[in-house]
């Protein structure tokens, strides 16, 4: 069952008084920073891959200090990477639904955590942040070919006030590993009840994300989890966010040295 309470955010939804901004929702102007790394992938080459481990974190803002626009869709493309999921442990994202948590996964099909901080408020008032969410994000390989589950976790209440979420939060989202000339792109579109809870307004604001790598012989071969094709002495991480208000695309990406 696919959890996502929303009582207490409906109320506060209720009771707040909205107050009007002059710009309205798609005059909304967000700014993105991308940073990230791929380690071990100096030296490879298509002919030699070299196993590497990815990390990728990312901020949103708004350039006149509003609340940002949500984001829909996002495509991460990690210049020069291989991904071969299809021979490692993996986790049925219908199981991983029904269940809530990652306990009906195989340990071996957890690959990294993260997570993401979250600003949220009324749609006619941009200026609106009152409400926060703090996810935990668990990162897990998926029983299908080039899938791999993005599974969030936001609790009501916990010892640090800044790891709670207005909401209750507890469902993955399935996202695909595409295939691109300069690498392969994480690609997933956001569900309509974490972009808008109790109609809503959600904004991701930060991301912090690290996957590691695995590695098995397959046929005699090795084969790693994810693999670099293509790093002399750089390569780019880049992400195309699609803002959901007006489909606009905007591209931000950052270079990554190629190391050891």
């Amino acid at each position: 069952m696919r959890k996502f309470l929303v009582p207490a955010l409906a109320a506060l939804a209720i009771t707040a008084v909205a107050v009007p901004v002059a710009l309205a929702a798609g005059e909304q102007v967000n700014v993105y920073k991308v940073s990230g790394s791929m380690t071990g992938a100096k030296g490879a080459t298509a002919k030699s891959p070299k196993p590497v481990s990815l990390a990728f974190d990312y901020t949103t803002s708004e350039k006149n200090g509003l609340r940002p626009s949500p984001v829909s869709k996002y495509s991460i493309l990690f210049g020069g990477l291989k991904v071969n999921n299809t021979p490692f442990a993996g986790c049925n994202v219908d199981e991983l639904t029904a269940a809530g948590n990652t306990s009906v996964c195989p340990k071996a099909s957890i690959m990294g955590s993260g997570r993401i901080v979250n600003e949220v408020g009324q749609p006619s008032n941009l200026n609106d942040k009152s409400l926060y969410c703090y996810l935990e994000l668990t990162l897990v390989n998926s029983t299908k070919k080039d899938h791999f589950l993005l599974f969030l976790k936001g609790v009501q209440t916990a010892p640090d006030p800044k790891k709670t979420c207005v909401t209750q939060v507890s469902e993955p989202i399935d996202a695909k590993f595409v295939k691109k000339s300069g690498g392969s792109a994480l690609e997933f579109t956001v569900p309509p009840n974490l972009l808008h809870p109790a109609s809503l307004d959600n904004a991701v604001t930060n991301v912090q994300s690290k996957l590691k790598n695995q590695s098995k012989k397959v046929k005699g071969k090795k084969v790693s989890f994810f693999e670099s094709t293509s790093c002399k002495k750089t390569q780019k991480i880049s992400v195309t966010f699609t803002q959901e208000s007006d489909g606009s695309k905007q591209t931000a990406s950052t270079p990554t040295k190629c190391t050891k």
